[in-house]
């Protein structure tokens, strides 16, 4: 009977070891509510934001000093996005304004277009042109020198996450539906989609080198895709409800997905190998990224049973591998140095909403 009751307490003591929280490195203090956003930028800062209607910034390293916070938004701030060299950030917020901070943290512009909440934004790679993808099933495209709106598409859909090529020809969109649609920016038009999913995608992030998307769905799975091929490579087996964010490290290596069981996962890109599995229970993962190395995961939650509002740095396990910033931004956030273009560089011009010229006959 002894026997019995030891191996009883036993399996009850491991049973609840194993679903103990993963014990975070750091809270990133100063919000009154819970964090939804997060971007890392190369000049060394991480900006959250959070349903306290505020917009937070700290130093990049340890200990995480709270550097200033930000005020300028009327409602809960749903995504944040510095542009690729650090200097230009962009919030979005379900007061449906979108608010551009330049270097001195000062507002800069404010974008009032979409009529619903504002859900993604991201810069293209060389920062002259902003996206914003919103619940009013719009995706605008802003040119951030002169202010003006230059291009809206009709997605039919809600817009969660947006993810545009290189060249800036091309973008990605992912929604309130299975398919993502890639669109050719000129005509507007979409001329491909990614099909496999079975339920709306919730995120979606593509590599540096542009080779490979992976989403994440609420239909149980995180994939990755060929952009060559346009073909699914694997399913990564993250084993939970709803995957809400991904988010791909900077040598294009390693992944992250977030859930709304509050489970993070880290993989090995190129082999789907599993390499840490993070667990927040009692919170709902809202936007994952990579930190200043790919030695820390940045971590937004929404929080059910706790009133520690803050952003929560984690240990990936991954070997010492210096990055400047995820491959993400609420997606995917186009913050790497790497692809400002040297002196002399002119940026594409992005096509307008102008009726494509007809050969002549």
């Amino acid at each position: 009977m002894k026997r019995i009751l030891f191996y009883v307490l036993t399996s009850i003591t491991l049973l609840l070891f194993a679903q103990s929280p993963t014990e975070p490195i750091a809270v990133l203090g100063g919000h009154s509510n819970d964090v939804d956003a997060v971007s890392l930028s190369a000049q060394g800062y991480i900006a959250t934001g959070s349903f306290d209607h505020k917009i937070n910034i700290y130093k990049a390293d340890s200990p995480f000093a709270l550097f200033k916070t930000l005020n300028g938004h009327m409602g809960p701030v749903n995504v944040v996005s510095f542009n690729n060299n650090g200097k230009l950030l962009a919030s979005g917020s379900e007061d449906r304004v979108i608010v551009l901070w330049d270097s001195l943290w000062r507002q800069s512009r404010r974008f009032e277009a979409h009529k619903d909440k504002i859900n993604c934004l991201t810069f293209d790679p060389r920062g002259r042109y902003l996206y914003s993808g919103s619940d009013d099933k719009t995706m605008i495209v802003w040119d951030v020198l002169s202010g003006k709106q230059i291009k809206t598409i009709s997605h039919g859909q809600a817009i969660n996450a947006i993810a545009p090529t290189n060249d800036i020809k091309f973008v990605y969109v992912a929604g309130a539906e299975p398919k993502i649609k890639l669109y050719h920016m000129l005509s507007n038009k979409v001329i491909k989609t990614l099909d496999g999913h079975t339920d709306a995608v919730n995120d979606i992030a593509i590599t540096r080198d542009g080779k490979f998307l992976v989403s994440g769905s609420n239909d149980k799975t995180a994939r990755v895709w060929d952009l060559t091929t346009g073909k699914q490579v694997r399913i990564l087996p993250v084993e939970c409800w709803k995957v809400t964010t991904v988010s791909i490290s900077d040598d294009n290596q390693y992944v992250t997905t977030g859930c709304n069981d509050g489970s993070i996962k880290v993989w090995e890109l190129a082999t789907g190998k599993l390499i840490n599995s993070i667990d927040f229970s009692g919170s709902i993962a809202r936007n994952v990224m990579f930190g200043k190395t790919n030695q820390q995961i940045l971590a937004a939650f929404m929080l059910r049973n706790s009133t520690e509002y803050g952003l929560r740095v984690y240990a990936s396990k991954i070997s010492l591998t210096p990055i400047n910033v995820s491959s993400k931004n609420n997606t995917m956030s186009a913050d790497s140095v790497k692809n400002v273009p040297s002196k002399g560089t002119k940026t594409p011009a992005m096509p307008t909403n102008k009726p494509i010229p007809q050969p002549k006959k």
